[in-house]
């Protein structure tokens, strides 16, 4: 359905940055994922359909588990089906992780227990799920 680019080292990486910039800078964005931030540990996920973006995924892998950030479709892409593939997709890759995510979208916290997670706690607004056997 989408192409998939996978982007591990994006430290003055072009062409990253050529997707990705307008939301790590323009204001509409920043209201929107005000979180949003790019380290050199986080592996990201860009999901293209027909050589344009459509929607992203970020990811970090700690010593207890593997966490899903940033993750966003753009506005003419927000369909509870491409909700749903970018996240089966991103749980495929990562099916052997314990997973966790953070979020305060009610839409994604419906869609993310529909496909095992876990509520875990909160954290301000934000509710943490989980998926896998987190130690």
């Amino acid at each position: 359905m989408f192409e998939v680019k996978e982007f591990i080292d994006t430290c003055n990486n072009e062409e990253f940055y050529g997707y990705m910039g307008r939301f790590f800078a323009e204001r509409i964005f920043r209201r929107e994922l005000p979180y949003l931030i790019n380290d050199s540990e986080k592996i990201w996920y860009l999901f293209f359909d027909q050589n344009q973006l459509a929607g992203f995924c970020g990811v970090v892998m700690n010593q207890n588990s593997t966490s899903f950030s940033d993750f966003y479709l753009l506005p003419t892409y927000r369909s509870e089906k491409n909700k749903k593939y970018l996240a089966k997709y991103m749980l495929n890759l990562y099916k052997t992780e314990k997973i966790r995510i953070l979020t305060n979208s009610e839409d994604e916290m419906k869609m993310w227990e529909d496909l095992g997670f876990l509520k875990a706690g909160h954290k301000g607004s934000y509710i943490s799920y989980v998926y896998g056997e987190i130690v």
